[in-house]
């Protein structure tokens, strides 16, 4: 009986170190900028010039994203882009530890794609995301910023931060959602700009 009890309280007090490790990790797949989330890199593509890759990032753009506009505030500062849109991903999770009912949720996020001759650019930025569905918008409480996770990630204790019953776990869920659907994203960008 005493070894079955020492058993479990070991398995208590090791339990949190691992869930530590998990969080360190997810973290670092995270690319941040100046605390933001930020998603960028450039790719050489040899024998394609500029007005290939360009027609090529908007074709891809518009097949890929169902729901978009135009980001006007950003577009005045950068007119040479090829896109500089905002556009919706959609991703499906539980917005709470039980994990009885799953929601959808729109991943809006901003992106630039800056064509060249054997080359292109992208970035991700601005993201945020909030429910699908209008009713759970205007009665639930939920998070939209990704940042703004992140940082409670890096906490070390959550404190009694509003809202945020649903503990580490749901947080690297969101995350998790978050980062999948871009990776995709960007996946999907760089094979299209590619072929």
């Amino acid at each position: 009986m005493h070894k079955l009890l020492l058993t479990a309280f070991f398995l208590l007090l090791t339990s949190p170190l691992f869930a530590q490790k998990e969080t360190d990790t997810l973290l670092n797949k995270l690319p941040m900028v100046n605390g933001r989330l930020v998603y960028a890199d450039s790719i050489a593509v040899k024998g394609r010039n500029k007005a290939a890759l360009d027609s090529a990032a908007k074709k891809w753009f518009y097949s890929y994203f169902k729901q978009y506009c135009a980001d006007t505030l950003t577009k005045d500062q950068d007119a040479g882009s090829s896109i500089l849109n905002q556009g919706a991903l959609i991703f499906r999770m539980s917005p709470n530890a039980l994990g009885l009912v799953k929601y959808d949720y729109y991943l809006i996020v901003t992106l630039k794609i800056n064509c060249t001759n054997e080359g292109y650019s992208y970035k991700i930025f601005h993201i945020y995301f909030a429910p699908k569905s209008k009713l759970f918008r205007a009665v639930g409480y939920y998070q939209t910023s990704p940042d703004y996770l992140i940082g409670l990630l890096n906490k070390k204790h959550l404190g009694l931060e509003p809202a945020l019953d649903m503990g580490r776990n749901k947080i690297r869920d969101y995350l998790t959602h978050t980062n999948d659907a871009i990776q995709a994203c960007i996946a999907s960008l760089n094979k299209s700009m590619t072929n």
